[in-house]
């Protein structure tokens, strides 16, 4: 007899931990319980059995008479029917017991759950402790109970977190201590449970039948159904892991055959519901062939998320939850807080998640650096899921042939699966594993007539990595001269370009190849591209904790004199999560103007945060940088006296009329001098100057200022991308609003919103501006009185501003929004909004910030 109900398994378990002599069992006591076995018997029992029995694998078939009979003899009794005997007879012999065959049901039902949920909790890559309900699991299932279907599943790529929520949907409705449906039977079975019974003939029907020992074809349903009264609630099958993994291929159409016959037979038992976890690529192969049938639909519900391209209905994690388990794991909140949102977004993927918790196990926490983290969370996702694959050969060839196809990048994303396959069938094990394991991705794009599949890699950054990798081959394992010429030469200028070169330069560290790093930033590549690639070479020695010495090594002497720094730091560098980078820069530079430009964005941080400590003291520092001796240039103002003014202004609401006076001559000076490069000098005076002109509320000169900048630099109108020229059409905008030239600033809004759109990932990725035009854009709308959009667009410049913490942008369009919500009577929202501004002005001793900017 197949043994599936595990009905003493737990119990068994208990007496063994007993007579050993722990309370917990751990994976590494399985060995040395092996051996206490052997003493106490005889009899071996393998450690990997007991790893099966425990839970800490997975019980691909029932547990042999042998395991069972030699554990029921270590607890002391004669064999497997003495034990289930004694224990039965305790059962039967307890006055509160209900005999009822409802309630004999739910024993052997719970039993089984209880042991596949133990199973799988101690199988989770992240400790499921750490772990969080998903609240759309819970909806969907909520939808699903009181729906007339009969089966659902949660369908998504492996390492997705299916059997995780089904163990905290299986606690939530049916076995926790404040569970909703207790009077349910709900049976939670793996599928190599199911799967070494349905092949060995038997139904899901008939084996229900037989755990009720109803016997002489009597069929538990029709018994249910005749004898209503004795049933206590519903009965749920839930099956886990029901995919090409868990049963081979050719058995699988097999045992969802039988599946799917007894889903369709529940017609008349709304009652019973089967729930199953199962990969997008075998709901692809197996389960979305039947959709063609009306009845497949009627009896299947896949819920709103389902997106039919990827075959996914379970969303990734939210945001909050990714927050959830690393606060959980013990992640310092202000650490968690430094993260940006496309960090955040990369961990929703759980298996990423898991791999970045892995990471930072332990009191350290050393790869909490989202730049190094990610990078080190794909090479080891890759290292698992293709490398230490027993059909590796195949997925890299399969790789390969990807990338062929897609010209290494240069072709796009997407080809057509059969150019991928070529009908190769020694391929397609191997491919099914690439799929499951979410590394690449298929896309049906198949219409009535035609039918269409398109592969693509699940992410973008394992298109660069193995793009890197392909490169790195072909040049044997040698970051070499004539290699980059050929990645210059093959990828146009983009962010995919600078993934594949942060690729190998990640290779060059690791192996020490010092040689590759400075060929790679003597390359004519644009700064863009050399500031994340210097970024990341920062960021690595940092978190090396080697000497600055070593980094500085890296760089030939003088490299930092013929190729400033002050080129490669652009405005995404005005980031709070830069300031450590930005600091280290500091220990390379070599030329005051590099000094000046860097001590400059960490000044305009602490401002936009209104720090005014750190203020203060970024302005000594400039004090010292900026003398006679280290600059000649004929400025009538300088870098230092212009922060001065904006510092002294916000602090103590003084206006320093002496420096004042030299703001208002600088006709004089565009008069006399007119350059076309900017220097850095005097880019800091420029964008200290816009920022004091709005503080004195002079719109005027603030018009006059910045059109009178274009006039002396002809080229700067053209350069689209560059953040300077943006930043000053946000102020015109802004100088037309407060003149009460509306349509004039509109226009430039939609012009600068368009620039962001179009540019954004390659030029404009540290989102100041982006917070900056919509406030400006949102006070446009407010003037046109169409309120609705003012508050959708105000509301989303505070909310980036907030993730900056830029508090003084966050406080201009606090203050705007409480001009709407006054003038709309909105209370609640008036005064949420007052609650904001105030919780600002307690966290600042910039004093004037307040009445300034939000009242």
């Amino acid at each position: 007899m197949i043994d599936l109900s595990y009905d003493f398994i737990i119990t068994l378990q208990k007496e063994v931990l007993r007579r050993f002599g722990v309370e917990v069992m751990l994976p590494g006591d399985c060995k040395h319980l092996s051996l206490s076995i052997l003493e106490a018997t005889t009899k071996l029992v393998s450690e990997t059995t007991l790893k099966r029995v425990f839970g800490f694998a997975v019980a691909q078939h029932s547990f042999s008479r042998y395991t069972l009979n030699t554990l029921s003899q270590y607890c002391e009794y004669k064999d497997w029917e003495d034990f289930q005997l004694h224990h039965y007879k305790e059962l039967n012999g307890a006055p509160s017991v209900d005999n009822s065959k409802w309630s004999d049901l739910k024993t052997k039902a719970d039993a089984v759950s209880h042991y596949t949920i133990l199973t799988l909790k101690n199988r989770s890559g992240i400790s499921f402790g750490h772990t969080v309900h998903r609240q759309y699991c819970t909806a969907h299932i909520e939808r699903f109970l009181e729906s007339d279907y009969a089966a659902t599943a949660l369908i998504a790529p492996a390492g997705w977190g299916k059997s995780v929520a089904l163990v905290h949907l299986a606690e939530h409705f049916w076995f926790g201590k404040e569970a909703r449906y207790k009077q349910d039977i709900c049976w939670f079975i793996h599928a190599h449970a199911a799967g070494s019974l349905l092949l060995k003939g038997f139904s899901l029907s008939s084996w229900l039948d037989n755990q009720l020992n109803l016997g002489n074809g009597e069929n538990f349903r029709e018994y249910f159904a005749s004898h209503f009264d004795k049933k206590g609630g519903r009965l749920i099958l839930i099956i886990d892991g029901f995919d090409e993994i868990a049963v081979a291929g050719d058995k699988l159409r097999l045992l969802y055959t039988k599946l799917e016959d007894f889903v369709y037979s529940n017609d008349l038992y709304p009652w019973v519901k089967v729930i199953l976890s199962i990969r997008s690529n075998t709901w692809s192969e197996i389960f979305q062939h039947s959709q063609q049938y009306p009845a497949f639909r009627r009896y299947w519900y896949v819920g709103p998320e389902m997106d039919e391209e990827t075959n996914i209905n379970l969303p990734p994690l939210t945001e909050q939850e990714v927050k959830a388990i690393l606060y959980n794991h013990q992640f310092d909140p202000g650490t968690v807080r430094l993260f940006s949102e496309n960090f955040l977004h990369k961990l929703r993927h759980p298996y990423y998640l898991q791999l970045f918790c892995q990471l930072n196990t332990g009191p350290e926490q050393t790869f909490v650096d989202e730049h190094l983290s990610l990078f080190e969370i794909v090479s080891k996702f890759i290292q698992n899921r293709v490398f230490n694959s027993q059909s590796n050969s195949f997925k890299i060839k399969i790789i390969e042939k990807l990338l062929c196809l897609l010209d290494l990048g240069r072709g796009g994303q997407y080809i057509d699966k059969n150019l991928l396959l070529n009908q190769n069938a020694d391929l397609f094990p191997a491919y099914k594993e690439l799929i499951a394991d979410n590394i690449l991705v298929e896309e049906n794009l198949s219409q009535e007539i035609m039918f269409h599949v398109k592969v693509r890699f699940a992410h973008n950054f394992l298109l660069e990595y193995f793009t890197a990798m392909h490169f790195i081959q072909q040049s044997d394992q040698a970051i070499s001269e004539s290699m980059l010429q050929k990645v210059l030469e093959h990828l146009p200028q983009s962010p995919y370009r600078v993934g594949v070169f942060i690729w190998l330069l990640r290779y060059a560290i690791n192996h020490a190849q010092t040689d590759g790093i400075q060929r790679m930033f003597y390359l004519p590549l644009s700064n863009i591209e050399k500031s994340h690639m210097l970024e990341y070479l920062v960021l690595h020695y940092h978190h090396e904790a080697t000497s600055q010495m070593e980094l500085k090594s890296i760089f030939p002497a003088g490299y930092f004199k013929k190729h400033p720094l002050n080129h490669l730091i652009t405005d995404d560098f005005i980031h709070f999560r830069k300031r450590k980078v930005l600091n280290a820069l500091l220990t390379l530079a070599e030329a005051p103007e590099d000094k000046l430009k860097i001590r400059s964005i960490l000044f305009t941080v602490a401002l936009l945060q209104l720090d005014a400590e750190q203020c203060e003291l970024e302005l000594n520092n400039i004090k010292k940088i900026y003398t006679a001796e280290n600059f000649d240039e004929d400025l009538w103002i300088t870098p230092y006296e212009i922060s001065l003014f904006v510092y002294e202004f916000l602090k103590f609401g003084i206006v320093n009329e002496a420096i004042k006076e030299k703001l208002y001559s600088y006709k004089l000076y565009h008069n006399k001098s007119s350059r076309e490069a900017i220097s850095v000098s005097q880019e800091i005076v420029y964008r200290n100057m816009g920022v004091a002109f709005i503080l004195l509320n002079d719109h005027a000169q603030l018009l006059e200022f910045t059109t009178s900048l274009f006039e002396s630099h002809p080229s700067l109108p053209h350069q689209k991308t560059d953040p300077f020229r943006l930043m000053l059409l946000c102020w015109q905008a802004q100088a037309h609003l407060g003149l009460g030239n509306t349509q004039a600033a509109e226009r430039i809004c939609k012009h600068a919103e368009q620039i962001l759109k179009r540019y954004a990932s390659d030029y404009f990725s540290g989102k100041y501006l982006e917070s900056l035009q919509k406030m400006i854009y949102a006070r446009v709308y407010y003037n046109e009185k169409e309120f609705n959009k003012a508050i959708r667009t105000a509301e989303t410049a505070v909310e980036v501003a907030q993730k900056l913490d830029f508090k003084l942008l966050a406080l201009m369009n606090f203050g705007l929004l409480n001009k709407i919500y006054q003038q709309l009577h909105m209370e609640k929202q008036k005064h949420d909004t007052l609650q904001q501004i105030e919780l600002i002005r307690k966290s600042t001793s910039f004093k004037q910030a307040v009445p300034n900017f939000a009242l």
